[in-house]
């Protein structure tokens, strides 16, 4: 059922294709994967974002795009997921992390 949901409001392959600013980038964007709802790319996107939701300041997204596009994971699903980290929900996380790695 989400499935059916989430494919009525994204572009489809071809459309994300011929974006012009997608094609600026040649290959690296035209990685199925990048863009497909299946159960590896998306939970890839999840986990990708979660991490990159860490980074300090605002280069979280950025830092998303970079390590999802080399291991082909869902990009949209990386991008969003980084807003978990958000002005209220910072300082616990980082406290979490901290307790965790010590």
């Amino acid at each position: 059922m989400p499935r059916k949901l989430f494919r009525k409001y994204l572009p489809d392959h071809q459309r994300v294709r011929s974006n012009r600013h997608i094609a600026r980038f040649g290959g690296f964007l035209r990685h199925p994967n990048l863009w497909h709802l299946n159960r590896h790319s998306v939970a890839g996107g999840v986990a990708v974002g979660l991490f990159a939701g860490l980074v300090p300041g605002p280069l979280q997204m950025l830092v998303a795009a970079l390590i999802a596009v080399p291991l082909r994971v869902n990009l949209p699903v990386a991008l969003v997921t980084t807003f978990y980290t958000n002005p209220f929900t910072i300082g616990p996380l980082y406290v979490l992390a901290y307790l965790i790695g010590r």
